[in-house]
């Protein structure tokens, strides 16, 4: 028996083509690709006769064809340590307030401090052919996204750059925003403090830390003396009440200082279902000033990044791939925002 016309030999529908969308419609193949990819070009009559007789067949384009033509996608790749974490998804709703103003839609990757995992990411937005990326590097291997940098809008990174690269990239002054947290504590009188810090060869780990042991200099203090370390795989909140769990059983520490306030978090849990009282009994100092920390109790004393103004101006130096200057970047400062968890000072 004779298929109809749009059904496959399985009597499925078979995808309308734009061959008979041009029979249809009485015009040339020319006219209905000018109709799908430059409508301008086309009277409004005939347009309007392609378009009909695209309706009335049920002709969807082809997105991934219209790709090939152009050699874009409208996608951008964004990459950050873990949407879950109130700060980043911050950042990805300023990245993504810019990316809709400009129709481009954003495919987005959690790397979890995992180097393996970054690059996995990063070959899977590759072959989506993604027009540029903003990442926020687990491990600062700029050959990691080289590929992307020939892309429509090449590369922004959200962490500070050497000098010497020509790489775009916002961040904020990691080292000044853990030297002002831990001056904090040391003022109150704190001479035995846990770091609670992820890897070091996460950039902003290691410059959180830069900056903790500058504030012990300026005293003249010893880090071997006054912090204990601890690192952990990844920053999370339950991350966080692992680290400090065996610090709060011996009561070695007065004070905690993390280095997001995801952990922070998980560290006040772990104080308060030891009865232990912050501030009087053990202080905690978090780092970015998400949503929820003036909500925790005690409120959280932690230093501010303007998360969401991040990510609007790595979307916009992304966006201005053609008159960017070679190492161009715009660098935010930190803010101390000093609440009840560090409030008694030390007798």
């Amino acid at each position: 028996m004779p298929r109809e016309a749009g059904s496959r030999a399985d009597g499925s529908p078979r995808p309308v083509g734009v061959r008979e969308v041009a029979a249809r419609a009485g015009v040339s193949l020319g006219t209905v690709s000018n109709v799908l990819n430059n409508p301008d070009r086309v009277g409004p009559e005939t347009r309007e006769r392609v378009e009909a007789a695209m309706r009335a067949l049920g002709f969807v384009p082809s997105r991934a064809a219209g790709q090939l033509r152009s050699r874009r996608s409208e996608l951008i790749g964004v990459v950050v340590p873990d949407v879950g974490n109130p700060f980043w998804a911050s950042v990805l709703r300023g990245v993504e307030t810019v990316a809709d103003a400009a129709d481009l839609t954003m495919v987005v990757g959690s790397t979890h401090q995992d180097p393996d995992r970054q690059r996995h990411l990063l070959r899977v937005l590759e072959s989506q052919g993604v027009d540029g990326l903003v990442i926020a590097p687990i491990v600062d291997r700029a050959e990691d996204w080289a590929s992307f940098g020939a892309r429509r809008f090449g590369v922004v990174t959200l962490e500070r750059q050497d000098p010497s690269s020509s790489g775009a990239w916002v961040s904020l002054d990691n080292v000044m925003g853990a030297r002002l947290a831990m001056s904090h504590l040391l003022e109150r009188g704190h001479r035995k403090i846990a770091l609670v810090n992820g890897p070091t060869s996460v950039s902003w780990c290691a410059e959180r830390r830069a900056g903790v042991v500058r504030a012990l200099a300026d005293l003249d203090l010893d880090p071997a003396d006054v912090l204990v370390e601890v690192e952990v795989r990844d920053l999370t909140v339950d991350e966080g009440g692992v680290a400090v769990a065996p610090l709060l059983d011996a009561r070695s520490v007065t004070a905690v200082m993390c280095v997001n306030d995801m952990l922070a978090l998980g560290a006040l849990l772990a104080m308060q279902q030891r009865g232990l009282r912050v501030p009087d009994d053990i202080a905690l100092m978090g780092y970015d000033d998400t949503d929820f920390a003036p909500a925790l109790n005690p409120p959280l004393t932690t230093v501010r990044q303007p998360s969401y103004e991040m990510g609007v101006a790595a979307a916009r130096l992304l966006l201005r791939a053609d008159q960017r200057e070679p190492g161009e970047h715009v660098e935010f400062e930190p803010l101390l925002v000093v609440r009840d968890s560090t409030a008694n000072p030390l007798p």
